[in-house]
């Protein structure tokens, strides 16, 4: 019986190793994978490019559970993708890695943050600093979600949004792996351009016209806690 947050996905074992083989696979439409972790040795499977690439994009991607059957065998492991390896040049996927997973124990996951509304910050001239992007968290396998969405609507210039903010987002078995102080969105107060410093009385407010939102851009490897 599957959970209501994973698909079945039928994968086939390998024996050939070495980049003949792997290249071998991707000729046929299949990528090497190797499935690690848990009670068991890593397993050496291959999967269906095409099939995977449309599950992921109806699942919601990286953080799919995944109930893994083993062509011409009884044996099936839940497990989620610890990490996919392109080619960069086709976008191709080459390799994947998968971590088995067990009903009752948590696993460590990099969480996508989304922000979202209207920031009357932005309306006060101020503009958004995103800092934190992704937040590693602990979760048990059924309490997992998507992402994050914060709701930036009603931060004002100077004000900002941290990780001990989120805590209520939280399903009842999730906890926060980053520090609690740790910034998540700020919003900035403008730096006036050279001509307008000069301009600004001493002490005085200079009012400018708000621009567009701004986001400043900064750039998962999710790892499982031993079973």
């Amino acid at each position: 019986m599957t959970e209501s947050n994973e698909i079945v996905m039928t994968v086939e074992q390998r024996s050939d190793q070495g980049k003949g083989a792997a290249r071998k696979l991707r000729r046929e439409g299949r990528i090497p994978a190797v499935l690690y972790g848990g009670d068991k040795p890593p397993l050496s499977i291959s999967v269906e490019e095409h099939s995977l690439r449309e599950l992921l994009k109806r699942k919601g991607g990286d953080h799919t559970i995944f109930l893994l059957k083993v062509e011409g065998t009884k044996d099936e492991r839940r497990a989620m993708i610890r990490e996919i390896q392109k080619d960069p040049i086709s976008g191709r996927f080459t390799h994947i890695d998968f971590i088995r997973i067990t009903a009752g124990h948590k696993i460590h996951v990099r969480m996508p943050v989304e922000l979202k509304g209207d920031c009357v910050g932005v309306r006060h001239g101020g503009r958004i600093d995103f800092i934190s992007r992704e937040l590693q968290i602990e979760v048990l396998p059924r309490d997992m979600f998507e992402k994050f969405t914060i709701d930036i609507s009603n931060l004002d210039v100077g004000q900002h949004l941290s990780v001990a903010d989120l805590e209520s987002m939280l399903p009842p078995s999730g906890r926060f792996l980053e520090d609690a102080h740790r910034m998540v969105v700020v919003v900035e107060t403008p730096r006036l351009a050279p001509a307008e410093a000069e301009a600004a009385p001493a002490g005085g407010l200079v009012i400018t016209e708000a621009a567009e939102p701004e986001v400043i851009r900064k750039g998962k490897v999710a790892t499982e806690e031993s079973e």
